[in-house]
């Protein structure tokens, strides 16, 4: 027959085990639960390529626009691009998406304004690359529109600096995603995108479309 002070043992242990599971019981699904929900999936690159060029990674229609993720060739270098290759469509598969991945970083999806929600939404965008790859003009409008205009935080970056100067501001720095027809409509340069590329001829001496971040054109004589 058990002596009291066993018993008393193994109540004690009893209670203390009690304890310990009201303590790590409910943490222990709470942490599961809370896991997965860290995770944050990136963009499914080869949804936007099937919308954007029906998945052809090599594409080149002519369009100005290049490669899997129809990148623009100013894009494509101001996002260090041409460290891979002359055009996007001209690079591999996983050097357009690093180069896509830059771009994210920097503007999110609105680069791809008519593709993006496939990437997230989980539907397919067969019908969506069939229009772009066809040379659909609405698409080619939209994504022309999204490629050249910096996001809205450059923008109110470069209104601001500009603003300091006024009307009469001289110079601009170039920012990711500009051109020389943007620019010059943007700052309203006397002469349009013809009289900015001959007054910085010294500066864009391999061409019109070769201008990069950081660089500060003249806007007026």
């Amino acid at each position: 027959m058990p002596s009291p002070l066993a018993k008393r043992s193994v109540e004690t242990l009893l209670s203390v085990l009690l304890v310990l599971l009201s303590v790590v019981g409910p943490a222990g699904p709470s942490a599961a639960a809370a896991g997965p929900a860290a995770v944050s999936p990136g963009p499914d690159w080869e949804r936007i390529a099937a919308c954007e060029s029906n998945g052809r990674w090599h594409i080149n229609t002519g369009n100005g626009y290049h490669g899997g993720l129809q990148i623009d060739l100013a894009t494509w270098r101001a996002y260090g691009g041409h460290r891979y290759a002359p055009r996007a469509d001209l690079a591999t598969r996983a050097e357009q998406i690093a180069i896509g991945k830059r771009i994210v970083r920097d503007r999110g999806l609105s680069a791809w304004p008519n593709c993006a929600r496939t990437a997230t939404s989980g539907s397919g965008g067969s019908s969506a690359g069939s229009a772009s790859g066809s040379g659909d003009t609405s698409a080619t409008a939209a994504r022309q529109s999204a490629w050249s205009a910096p996001d809205p935080q450059q923008a109110r970056t470069t209104r601001g600096r500009t603003s300091t100067a006024g009307a009469a501001a001289r110079t601009y720095v170039v920012q990711p995603g500009d051109c020389l027809s943007v620019i010059a409509e943007r700052t309203h340069a006397p002469g349009g995108t013809q009289a900015l590329y001959e007054m910085n001829k010294d500066a864009l001496d391999q061409g019109p479309d070769h201008i990069y971040p950081g660089q500060r054109l003249r806007l007026r004589a």
